[in-house]
C-alpha cells in the first residue's frame, strides 16, 4: 500500500509557538503529533519571506536557483522542476490547498491579485492544475485583508451567505483583536474542510494522496474570532520585547538593524544602504508594552484556532483507519519576531524568531513515536525525504538532503548544515546565513559587515563575533563551508522526462 503524504503548512508561525516547546501555548493537537512522531526543533526556512519560500516548497530548490527571490517576484507556472510531479507520475492524487502566493499579490496583472482573485465565476469553474499539482483550491492574503476573501475561499464564503464586504478590508496591517466573522466561516476551518474533502476523494478514486494544505494564520493582521481572541491573558503571554541587552547588541550589528528601530511603522523604514530601498518585511512598531502584549495574545489565539482544525484532520484520518499509512508533516514558511528584540514580522534580521520554523513528522508504524530529532533541517529536506519514504525515485533537481534515515533513527544525527538565503529587492544586496550545530554565520555580498554568533551559548544573538580577533579562524572556516554549500547546489538541468507526465 502506498504511503499517503499530508504536508500542513502555516504562515509566519514561530518555531516556539508550540505547546511542546512552550507550555504557555495551547496546541493539544500539534502536541499529539509530536507524541506520535518526531519533533525536529532545529529547522529553518530556505528564506524567511512568504513568496520565495513557497516557491522553494513548490520546486524543492533555493530561491537563488528558481529565481523568485522576493515578494515582488514571480515563479512561472511552467517552471520545469516541480515537486508534485514525481508523485503524479507514481499515481498519487495531488492537491494544493489554501494560501498559494507564488506570484505578486499586489500586482493587478498577477493571477493572485485583485481584480482576478475576486472573479467568483472563474473560480467556480477552475480547479487546477497548479504548479505541478493536479488539483487546486486556493486563497491568498491574511485574516481581515481585502484580498483574503478571494479565489476559492471567496466562492465558499459566498455560497454560505457571507457578505465579505462586512468582514474584510476594514482593518490595518498592524491591527489585532477580536474578529466578528463567525468562527465556522474562518479560513482555518475552510482549509481543514477542503483537506478532509480531498482525502475523501482520494479514497473514492482508490489513489494515495500527496496534499499540501496551507493555513493563512497566524500572519498579521492578528484578528481572530472569539473565543480564541480572549484565550490568552496579555499579561501572561511569552514576550521578550526590546531589552537593554538588545539595544547594546545592535551597536555590533550591521547598520540597518539600528536604522529600522529608529523608523517605526510597517514598510516605512528606509535604511542608509542604497541597495535597500526599504526594510523588506521587517519592522519596528510604536506599540506600547500593553499593545504589544495584546497583539501577541491574539497571535497565539490564531495558533490555537488552527491547532483545533489540525485536530479535525487527524481525527478524520484515525476514524478512516488511515493514520498509520499517512505521513503528516507540520511546519511553517517562516517565523515572526513578534516584538522580540524590538522587531515585528520577518526577514533581513539574523534571529531564530524569523528564520526558524516548527517541524513535526508523524506516521505511526513507519517513524518512531515521541522522539526528538537533533539534526539540523532545512525545509528543502522535506521533499527528498518524502519521496524516499514513499519509495519513489528522488529527482536530481532537488536541493535538500534526504533525512529519511534520521527520521527512522533519530539518535543518528546527520552532519550537514543549513543555508538561509535572502535577497529582498532586485538589487545587489544579498545575504547568506550558514547554520551549523555550533555557529550562525551571516555573509553579506559586497559588504564589509557580517554576523557571527555562538549558536549554543548565545541563543538571543547578542554578541556578534564577526570582528572578534579570537574568532577570525572560525570566521574563515565558516566562509569556506558556506562557499562549499553554494558550490554543491544543483543548477537548472534539462527536463528529466522520467519524472514527468
Amino acid at each position: 500500500m502506498s504511503l499517503n503524504i499530508l504536508l500542513l503548512c502555516t504562515d509566519q508561525q514561530r518555531f516556539d509557538a508550540l505547546g511542546k516547546v512552550n507550555p504557555a501555548i495551547k496546541t493539544p493537537n500539534l502536541d499529539r503529533l509530536a507524541r506520535t512522531g518526531l519533533h525536529i526543533p532545529d529547522a529553518y526556512s530556505p528564506t524567511p519571506v512568504c513568496l520565495p519560500c513557497r516557491a522553494s516548497l513548490v520546486t524543492g530548490q533555493f530561491p537563488s536557483t528558481h529565481g523568485a527571490t522576493c515578494n515582488s517576484s514571480l515563479l512561472p507556472e511552467e517552471y520545469p522542476f516541480q515537486v508534485a510531479q514525481p508523485f503524479r507520475k507514481a499515481g498519487y492524487r495531488t492537491h494544493f490547498i489554501g494560501k498559494s502566493h507564488l506570484s505578486n499579490c499586489h500586482d493587478p496583472a498577477s493571477k493572485e491579485s485583485a481584480p482576478h482573485i475576486h472573479d467568483r465565476e472563474y473560480f467556480r469553474q477552475w480547479h487546477g492544475p497548479w504548479y505541478g499539482f493536479e488539483h487546486a483550491t486556493l486563497n491568498i492574503g491574511h485574516s481581515t485583508e481585502s484580498h483574503a476573501c478571494g479565489m476559492h475561499y471567496g466562492v465558499w464564503l459566498e455560497d454560505h451567505g457571507i457578505d465579505t464586504d462586512q468582514y474584510f478590508g476594514k482593518t490595518e496591517y498592524t491591527d489585532y483583536g477580536a474578529w466578528d466573522l463567525p468562527e465556522e466561516f474562518h479560513n482555518s476551518k475552510w482549509v481543514a474542510d477542503m483537506t478532509i474533502e480531498s482525502m475523501e476523494k482520494s479514497q473514492q478514486e482508490k489513489k494515495p494522496f500527496y496534499i499540501w494544505s496551507n493555513f493563512q494564520d497566524p500572519h498579521n493582521p492578528c484578528m481572530v474570532p472569539e473565543p480564541w481572541a480572549s484565550m490568552y491573558d496579555p499579561d501572561q503571554v511569552p514576550y521578550r520585547g526590546l531589552t537593554q541587552e538588545d539595544r547594546a547588541a545592535i551597536l555590533q550589528k550591521p547598520p540597518f538593524y539600528g536604522e529600522i528601530l529608529e523608523q517605526p511603522g510597517p514598510y516605512t523604514a528606509r535604511p542608509s544602504d542604497e541597495a535597500l530601498p526599504a526594510a523588506g518585511d521587517i519592522a519596528s512598531l510604536d506599540y506600547t508594552d500593553q499593545q504589544a502584549r495584546e497583539c501577541v495574545a491574539a497571535y497565539y489565539g490564531m495558533v490555537s484556532l488552527l491547532d483545533h482544525h489540525v485536530g479535525r484532520i487527524i481525527d478524520w484520518l484515525e476514524e478512516k483507519g488511515l493514520r498509520e499509512n499517512t505521513l503528516i508533516v507540520f511546519t511553517s514558511d517562516h517565523g515572526d519576531c513578534l516584538g522580540d528584540h524590538g522587531y515585528w514580522f520577518k526577514s533581513m534580521v539574523t534571529y531564530d524568531e524569523s528564520m526558524r520554523v516548527p517541524l513535526l513528522a508523524s506516521c505511526p508504524g513507519l517513524l518512531p513515536e515521541n522522539r526528538t530529532n537533533g539534526s539540523i533541517h532545512g525545509l528543502l529536506d522535506l521533499f527528498p525525504t518524502f519521496l524516499d519514504l514513499a519509495e519513489i525515485p528522488v529527482p536530481t533537481f532537488l536541493e535538500g538532503r534526504n533525512q529519511s534515515e534520521t527520521w527512522k533513527n533519530p539518535s543518528e544525527t546527520s552532519s550537514g548544515n543549513v543555508v538561509v538565503e535572502e535577497k529582498p529587492f532586485h538589487t545587489e544586496w544579498n545575504k547568506r546565513v550558514l547554520v551549523t550545530p555550533e555557529y550562525v554565520f551571516a555573509f553579506y555580498a559586497h559588504r564589509e559587515y557580517g554576523e557571527l554568533y555562538d549558536k549554543v551559548k548565545d541563543p538571543h544573538r547578542l554578541h556578534n563575533l564577526w570582528d572578534d580577533p579570537e574568532h577570525q579562524q572560525v570566521r574563515q572556516s565558516l566562509l569556506a563551508q558556506l562557499l562549499s554549500e553554494e558550490t554543491n547546489k544543483s543548477k537548472i538541468r534539462p527536463r528529466p522526462s522520467e519524472y514527468y507526465d
